[in-house]
């Protein structure tokens, strides 16, 4: 792909019908994600993503914690599914913590 310097010194370059942004990595290696693209997946301060490399490609993907009903919703649905009961988890947490 051949790109002219005066689509090189933009900011905004169309690829594919996507907008693609450049932006520059600081001497502490960090960059600025564009507004735009902050706004449309939801990305804001605090939050937390995860960095992949696939070959030289760096991919920002939104990472986030479940919430604690979803986390207790998880939980009653695989204990349903797996036969554990509520006392088979009490016995467990005793062991635990006598040590066994």
């Amino acid at each position: 792909m051949v790109i002219s310097r005066k689509v090189l010194l933009s900011t905004v370059l169309t690829v594919k019908e996507k907008e693609v942004s450049l932006v520059k990595v600081t001497r502490k290696g960090q960059v600025t994600i564009p507004q735009k693209t902050r706004e449309r997946l939801g990305i804001r301060e605090g939050d937390y993503l995860v960095a992949t490399e696939i070959n030289d490609l760096v991919i920002l993907r939104k990472f986030s914690l479940p919430s604690w009903d979803e986390l207790f919703a998880y939980g009653e649905k695989f204990a349903a599914e797996e036969g554990i009961t509520r006392e088979d988890v009490l016995t467990a947490i005793r062991a635990v913590r006598r040590g066994a």
